[in-house]
């Protein structure tokens, strides 16, 4: 399937709405002007007919046009006047001289009222026309003469249709010219103005074409920096460049630190698997006895031990985020008692080391929310740092309080050697220089793996030095 196009439907869609527009306009300009034309030609005959209509008079029982009079000095009224009366009492019919033997079409309104309507001329032309019943009138002294004779006729028992007409072919030509110069505009507006818009509509996304070349164009190298925007970027992308650009960071972050990790973890197995090596190269340089070679096979399986602990950790640094690890659960935690369960071991090595373990007091039922599985990671590795890293002689502390809806434990110890930033404690393999003697068995990569299962479970983890020279791990968790 074609993928839409924003150019191709913003062109179309401004093309039918000013098609519409135009078609509207012209459809009201030629509606109006009709109108007006028609108008004309109504009010035209409606005089006609008023006029004629006032020129009927009864006189000695005769019917009298009195326009008849004036066909000699009224050229217009014999040569263009298209009008006919019908006497519906005697049935004779009076017509315009331009008519000559034709007859035009009867009709008149409801009760003799004025109708006007289309109709077609003697001559097969369209035309317009009015009909109407007409009375005759009578002067006042042909009445009294009449009256006097006792023949009295009453005009109104001797009504007459009249039906006048007008010839609509030129109105016709005129609304067939009007109708002609408005398509023709119409579409001549119409062609300019696609040509207009699609000028209009390329200038307006020429940005979004340059970003589009720009992310086009950007290979695997350049993945690191950010994109060039122009200095004029509509309003409506800025949100667009600038995401992209803290995407493109998070990548190059994401990048960095996949290569220090590659780096460390190179760094990391070489040593172990070096040491495998000349151990065996070591074992096999000559024949020994049993003893011998059980002094050298322990030493193998205590370096494939150490590797075995290294990729464990690795992999559960690599599982823990990513989409295919296990959902994380969320469940009602009692702090105290999860503290109390993991405390043991590192209390065996706190004391073989001198170190005082302090548990100050906090409520023993308060809980926490979050994975258990997680948090005994997070604790157990704080716990062992502590124990492991603390000088001898010195103390650990460990606290718990409330926080606003969250609770905060922290387990902290005298760092007076440490001089790395404690924010970097949380890259992957990494040890200070100032710790390395005192690391054996650490990896580097306990406290990666308990920043990425507090942010799994939506907590908080951090480190900082305080002013009398300790370090303080602090986990945040939702209280429950």
């Amino acid at each position: 399937m074609k993928s839409p196009s924003i150019r191709r439907s913003l062109l179309v869609r401004c093309c039918v709405g000013v098609g519409l527009l135009l078609s509207a306009l012209s459809l009201t300009i030629y509606l109006m002007v009709r109108q007006s034309l028609y108008r004309e030609i109504d009010q035209s005959i409606t005089q006609t007919a008023a006029l004629l209509a006032n020129q009927v008079e009864l006189e000695n029982d005769k019917i009298i046009f009195e326009w008849q009079e004036g066909l000699g000095t009224n050229n217009a009224l014999i040569l263009d006047g298209l009008f006919q009366f019908w006497d519906d009492t005697r049935g004779k019919t009076t017509r315009s001289p331009a008519l000559q033997s034709l007859d035009l079409p009867k009709f008149q309104g409801e009760n003799g009222h004025p109708l006007i309507q289309n109709i077609h001329l003697p001559d097969g032309k369209r035309g317009r026309a009015i009909g109407l019943r007409v009375l005759p009138f009578s002067l006042p002294e042909e009445i009294e003469k009449m009256k006097s004779l006792h023949r009295t006729v009453d005009p109104k028992s001797l009504p007459h249709t009249l039906v006048v007409a007008g010839n609509l072919e030129p109105l016709q030509r005129t609304l067939d010219q009007l109708r002609y110069v408005l398509l023709s505009g119409t579409l001549l507006t119409l062609a300019l103005g696609f040509t207009l818009i699609d000028h209009v509509v390329r200038i307006t996304l020429r940005p979004i074409d340059d970003l589009s070349r720009q992310v086009r164009e950007r290979t695997e190298h350049q993945l690191d920096s950010a994109l060039e925007l122009p200095g004029a970027l509509p309003t409506e992308l800025d949100g667009l460049a600038s995401n992209f650009d803290s995407l493109l960071a998070r990548v190059a972050a994401i990048r960095q630190r996949e290569r220090d990790f590659i780096r460390h973890a190179a760094h990391e197995l070489r040593t172990p698997i070096a040491s495998l090596h000349a151990t065996t190269e070591l074992a096999l340089s000559k024949t020994r006895d049993a003893p011998e070679y059980a002094a050298y096979l322990t030493s193998c399986r205590k370096t494939a031990e150490e590797l075995g602990t290294l990729v464990k950790r690795l992999s559960a640094l690599a599982r823990i985020g990513s989409p295919a690890a296990s959902p994380v659960k969320r469940e009602i935690i009692n702090a105290s008692e999860l503290i109390l369960e993991l405390l043991p071991p590192f209390q065996a090595i706190a004391e073989n080391r001198g170190i005082t373990l302090t548990v100050e007091p906090w409520d023993s039922a308060l809980q926490i929310l979050g994975d258990r599985a997680l948090c005994r990671i997070v604790l157990n590795n704080l716990l062992d740092n502590a124990a492991c890293y603390a000088p001898e002689h010195s103390s650990i502390r460990i606290r718990c309080k409330t926080k606003g809806k969250h609770a905060k434990i922290t387990i902290s110890n005298p760092a007076a050697k440490l001089t790395s930033p404690p924010e970097r404690l949380f890259e992957p393999l990494f040890r200070s220089e100032d710790t390395e003697s005192e690391s054996a068995g650490h990896l580097g990569i306990g406290l990666s793996l308990s920043l990425d299962a507090a942010n799994a479970m939506g907590g908080i983890l951090n480190a900082r030095m305080t002013p009398d020279g300790w370090i303080e791990f602090a986990l945040e968790l939702p209280a429950a």
